[in-house]
């Protein structure tokens, strides 16, 4: 699985290029302020992985404001991967890091 290229933004950790995006629309879970899943993969597309942003983007559920993603978080979720295993430039099914585990149930985690 690879993420598509349209709107995709590349961020550079420790010498690797990362491709990463975030989407236009809101999607049906986002609307109802489910966290917030990043698709983030090697350039060379290895396995994907999702990241888990820890907050939603809506309006109207809990929040007053929504909080922006950065680069600098985009980088610091993924040097916590690799930190924790993840084999960023392997194929193999996606994962998802989330409150600090990577998890093999990506139900959810769906890009477009």
């Amino acid at each position: 699985m690879a993420i598509s290229k349209k709107g995709l933004r590349k961020i550079n950790v420790n010498g690797e290029i990362f491709n990463w995006k975030i989407r236009r629309k809101i999607s049906h879970n986002e609307a109802h302020n489910d966290e917030y899943s990043i698709p983030v993969q090697y350039e060379n597309e290895g396995q994907l992985l999702f990241v888990n942003v820890n907050f939603g983007r809506s309006y109207g559920y809990g929040d007053d404001f929504i909080k922006s993603v950065t680069p600098v978080m985009i980088k610091e979720k993924i040097i916590e991967a690799i930190n924790l295993g993840w084999k960023y430039n392997e194929k193999g099914n996606p994962i998802c890091l989330s409150q600090r585990k990577l998890v093999t149930d990506t139900k959810y985690q769906i890009s477009d």
